[in-house]
């Protein structure tokens, strides 16, 4: 049983110490975090920053959305006012509401092709208006859709697995990482924190947080893959753990990388978790790059975190 007990604010991560039974993973296999908010909507909704994050599919789907509903909306009015005070519109090819539709297309878009234009001073001002608004729209779905484009973001290619591998004289615990993207990420920086449960004086389950002493915490480049390696000495709070207590005591390992992108000139950073069935005792990584025969360091991103067992 393990005895080590390390539990002060330096390693200290932000999560409470106590614990549920049906509680879930702290940090979700694509670096965010597995917290729900409870908050008034409008209080924890910010357009830009849900614009910025939101998965592509939902981004476009929101923008058609908006295209589409809004183009009806002024459709319906300009043919409540009347199909006859848009010049053009006529019964020749479609029905009067797809004339006004159309019309409504032209004018949020501002393209204005002639064929349709407003008469009459109530069309012309809902006609102004409405092509105020699509200048406002557009710019906004623009700039979100360049502020998507220009984010700078770390896409590390991680193990599946951590492995408790022979090391030196002992063991230690290793994860892999490498680059996922073309570009360059220089002054790459890695740290590894613990967690844990441990029963207190009344028999309660406290989890426990700790920070992991690593072999290399900083490389120059991450030019192929990187295996970053905890050794589990005495001073480890690994020390003494059997493969049982990984998932008995609820284990969790969190990554933090930071590095810099000289592609966007800017620090960026990114985070991984394993919980305890996601540790294999007792086996070594392979080899994620060889040369070769033209003299070519050649990495292979798909076989990173592939393992052996050892017997």
């Amino acid at each position: 049983m393990a005895v080590f007990k390390k539990t002060n604010n330096i390693n200290d991560l932000g999560f409470d110490n106590r614990t549920e039974a049906n509680r879930r993973r702290t940090i979700n296999p694509d670096g965010t975090f597995n917290i729900k908010r409870k908050n008034g909507f409008w209080d924890d909704f910010h357009i830009y920053q849900w614009a910025i994050t939101c998965k592509w599919s939902t981004y476009w789907l929101t923008v058609l959305t908006i295209y589409i509903t809004a183009n009806f909306f002024f459709a319906s009015l300009y043919f409540l006012i009347g199909p006859e005070h848009i010049q053009g519109a006529n019964h020749a090819s479609t029905g009067l509401f797809w004339q006004c539709y159309f019309f409504s297309l032209q004018t949020f878009t501002t393209v204005g092709y002639g064929g349709l234009h407003p008469t009459g001073m109530l069309t012309n001002t809902l006609a102004g208006f409405e092509a105020f608004l699509g200048l406002m729209t557009f710019a906004l779905a623009t700039g979100a859709l360049y502020g998507r484009f220009s984010k700078p973001e770390a896409r590390l290619k991680y193990s599946e697995n951590a492995l408790i591998s022979p090391f030196r004289d002992g063991q230690a615990l290793m994860l892999m990482i490498a680059n996922n993207k073309k570009g360059n990420l220089v002054e790459v920086s890695a740290k590894l924190n613990f967690s844990w449960l441990e029963k207190d004086a009344d028999g309660k389950p406290v989890r426990n947080f700790s920070s992991l002493n690593l072999y290399l915490d900083k490389i120059a480049m991450l030019s192929l893959s990187w295996t970053i390696v905890h050794p589990i000495d005495s001073n480890s709070p690994l020390y003494n753990f059997t493969p049982e207590d990984y998932l008995e005591k609820d284990v969790e390992v969190f990554v933090f990388i930071s590095c810099y992108d000289d592609t966007f000139s800017q620090t960026v950073q990114s985070r991984y978790a394993y919980i305890g069935a996601e540790i294999v005792h007792n086996a070594k990584f392979r080899r994620a790059f060889h040369v070769d025969e033209d003299g070519y360091t050649v990495l292979d991103v798909k076989s990173v975190g592939l393992y052996d067992k050892l017997s």
